[in-house]
């Protein structure tokens, strides 16, 4: 199945331009785990390096868009202190696209009804999470892109 791994990007770059660590060992621990049980997995920070090859926003958003074409099964954070405008849009590509999304909100969040309600306009599975989780939270997706695999393909 292809993956699109929608997350939080240029909001995790400080201002020398380093991602992030521990959401970028979360997503490569991720990709990786998917990746090993036969998944394809997209994610804009894998093919940017986490933003040590940063592409210029035009070729950026084409490429992220066609691969929200390509996706079979959208896995979204739409950010939590900061939300992420970037994850936001693609969350109106994936809908309007009529992709299924798992979409992982975090607990102390307030997120946008137009998120809240995708599910009107998609198949939407949102999942609660917290900080208490986040050791677990590669675990969690695997086991949501399991039961997705199981009960939709």
């Amino acid at each position: 199945m292809r993956i699109f791994l929608a997350y939080p990007f240029t909001k995790l770059l400080d201002a020398d331009g380093n991602f992030h660590e521990s959401s970028k060992q979360f997503i490569t621990n991720a990709v990786k785990r998917l990746e090993e049980r036969g998944h394809s997995v997209f994610s804009a920070q894998v093919r940017e390096l986490f933003g040590e090859e940063l592409m210029e926003p035009d070729l950026a958003t084409r490429l992220d868009y066609q691969e929200m074409g390509n996706a079979d099964l959208v896995v979204a954070f739409p950010g939590w202190a900061p939300i992420s405008g970037g994850v936001h849009v693609e969350l109106g590509w994936a809908s309007a696209k009529g992709k299924p999304i798992l979409l992982f909100l975090h607990e102390d969040e307030s997120y946008t009804p137009m998120v809240t309600g995708l599910g009107m306009v998609t198949q939407v599975k949102p999942i609660l999470f917290g900080d208490a989780d986040m050791d677990r939270l590669v675990d969690q997706i695997l086991e949501e892109v399991d039961q997705y695999t199981l009960h939709y393909t």
